[in-house]
């Protein structure tokens, strides 16, 4: 249900983890997200803590990678995600956001992240009401999109990074009481740069299109529930 090691981006490699140990390192960065000053402050992530949340080792299965300068994960997790507050704060007013560091070394920083929509993968299976029949999986809702990031500290000096997120939402047939009901997600996180004057240069992880591909990947081993 989960990537193959083959249908990785060229230069990652798996690494050992567990759907515990990944939500025991997400906790920190999301609890930090909590006390920050989001501009527009109605474009604050919602949907990551409330999955992480509820996420374990008993309802998912995880996959991490790792190249030179990127970390990569695929998830599969019961239940849904709210994609729709996925797609809330990172479009329309919420397509560029800046946040400000309250606490910490980095207090006064501020985080512009400008997050661009990605068309989806195109699968087969197509219909109204789908978009996308995967072995027994029905794809009903995807949402696939790319962050440039800055960050930026009290005295000018500046770092950045880019990364990429897709979500999909698909049941299996049967009853509709949720039990049927799964999360797709991939992530792609390029290392941010060191912070310099005047603005550095930032590479990507993966292309756009490598990234697109990547997650049509992903929904094709879902599709092996």
């Amino acid at each position: 249900m989960l990537l193959a090691p083959s249908a990785l981006p060229s230069g990652f490699s798996p690494v050992t983890t567990t759907v515990d140990e990944l939500v025991r390192a997400n906790a920190g960065p999301l609890d930090a997200v909590a006390r920050m000053r989001f501009a527009p402050p109605d474009c604050r992530p919602t949907a990551d803590a409330e999955l992480n949340n509820r996420m374990s080792d008993e309802n998912a299965a995880v996959l991490a990678a790792r190249s030179l300068d990127a970390s990569l994960t695929n998830i599969v997790v019961a239940g849904t995600r709210d994609i729709d507050a996925d797609v809330r704060e990172r479009t329309g007013n919420c397509a560029t956001t800046r946040t400000t560091i309250t606490e910490g070394t980095r207090t006064g920083a501020v985080i512009t992240a400008e997050h661009r929509k990605l068309t989806p993968p195109k699968l087969t299976g197509e219909r109204a009401g789908r978009l996308g029949l995967l072995g027994r999986l029905e794809v009903t809702q995807m949402f696939v999109f790319r962050t440039d990031t800055t960050t930026t500290m009290p005295d000018g000096a500046t770092s950045r990074s880019v990364s990429f997120a897709g979500y999909a939402a698909a049941h299996t047939p049967g009853p509709d009481d949720g039990k049927n009901r799964f999360t797709v997600a991939v992530t792609v996180a390029g290392a941010a740069t060191p912070f310099a004057k005047p603005f550095p240069e930032v590479s990507e992880p993966v292309t756009d299109k490598e990234f697109v591909e990547l997650f049509g990947r992903a929904l094709s081993a879902a599709g092996r529930l």
